[in-house]
């Protein structure tokens, strides 16, 4: 028999991250169902829609049942435009992906990690039903030919010349498929971010905010420029430009808070990625890169935080009752 206790930080951390993130998504979601032209891509933003609208419900409800009760920090009335077409539907594609991999992630690193029966079967539901809406952004992408996925050439471990340690030694080898993966997962993160920074900092009206944005879009264009070199230095093409899939529109669709928190929200997915990309990775230039690039994302993200906290637009996660001072 499973045992039925009080959930522990564990349970009540993730489920307010789950709650509080999808609070934020479905906005965006509302948004992007509304301002979609496609039939297909408005049938899965539905879905998608539901599934997230499902999750906030349910872990709302499991927190109240532990005694935690909070009011959503996003409402309707931080969509201020729902008729404003920023992004093109080839682009809100990709910032589907993009958000449904980051929510794939997490979920599945956080499941491991329950231990409350309820809790955890909750968590099984949303698995299965988000991986299912990643297979069928996949086919979207892949059917409507929209997909960026290089093919690269590689050479099994036995037939390279020399043995791993002298290649260690010397340097002298391209990239392994580990490190190419993790750094490519990483590489359209910071498209997506270059497309979205560019989209919010011409619609936002706080200039603290827009010179935040534009510090992330340089950061991102810088953070692509870099990934791209290193493809480039081993032979393989890389694809960027989703920028351009933004378009000028007179009124700003969001408010100033919710913007600032959706890049905010992204920003941790390139660390993930470019972290594995480190432990992956044999060759020592290739791992100092990377790391500078995960020391200026946490840079961004500090500065991003001071922001939040300083305009209010912080949603504070519960704390302890005891801290060491």
């Amino acid at each position: 028999m499973f045992r039925w206790d009080k959930m522990n930080v564990n349970e009540l951390g993730f489920l307010w991250y789950l709650q509080s993130s999808s609070n934020m998504i479905n906005l965006l979601l509302k948004y992007l169902s509304e301002t979609s032209e496609d039939t297909d891509l408005r049938n899965i933003l539905n879905e998608i829609y539901e599934i997230s609208t499902y999750q906030e419900q349910e872990a709302t409800q499991l927190l109240s049942e532990e005694g935690y009760k909070d009011t959503p920090f996003f409402r309707e009335d931080d969509i201020y435009s729902s008729s404003t077409k920023l992004f093109s539907d080839q682009l809100i594609l990709e910032i589907l992906k993009h958000i449904t991999g980051n929510g794939l992630r997490a979920l599945a690193v956080q499941y491991v990690e329950l231990t409350d029966y309820k809790v955890k079967n909750f968590y099984k539901k949303l698995l299965i039903d988000v991986i299912q809406l990643d297979l069928s952004l996949l086919k979207l992408l892949n059917d409507k030919d929209l997909l960026q996925n290089n093919s690269f050439s590689y050479k099994k471990a036995d037939e390279r010349d020399g043995k791993l340690f002298k290649v260690a030694s010397t340097q002298q080898r391209p990239l392994n498929a580990v490190e190419l993966a993790n750094m490519f997962s990483a590489l359209q993160c910071n498209n997506v971010g270059i497309a979205l920074c560019t989209g919010f900092s011409e619609v936002v009206e706080d200039m603290d905010t827009k010179k935040f944005i534009l510090e992330g879009k340089k950061l991102a264009f810088y953070q692509s420029a870099s990934l791209s070199d290193i493809y480039r230095e081993n032979g393989i093409p890389t694809t960027t430009g989703l920028e351009a899939h933004v378009n000028k529109v007179k009124e700003s669709p969001f408010s100033d808070k919710l913007m600032a928190n959706l890049i905010m929200f992204l920003n941790p997915v390139s660390i993930t990625s470019l972290q594995n990309a480190v432990v992956s990775s044999y060759k020592m230039d290739h791992i100092d890169s990377l790391k500078e690039l995960i020391k200026m994302i946490e840079n961004y993200s500090e500065k991003g935080l001071k922001l939040l906290i300083r305009k209010n637009w912080f949603n504070e996660p519960p704390v302890s009752n005891w801290s060491h001072k």
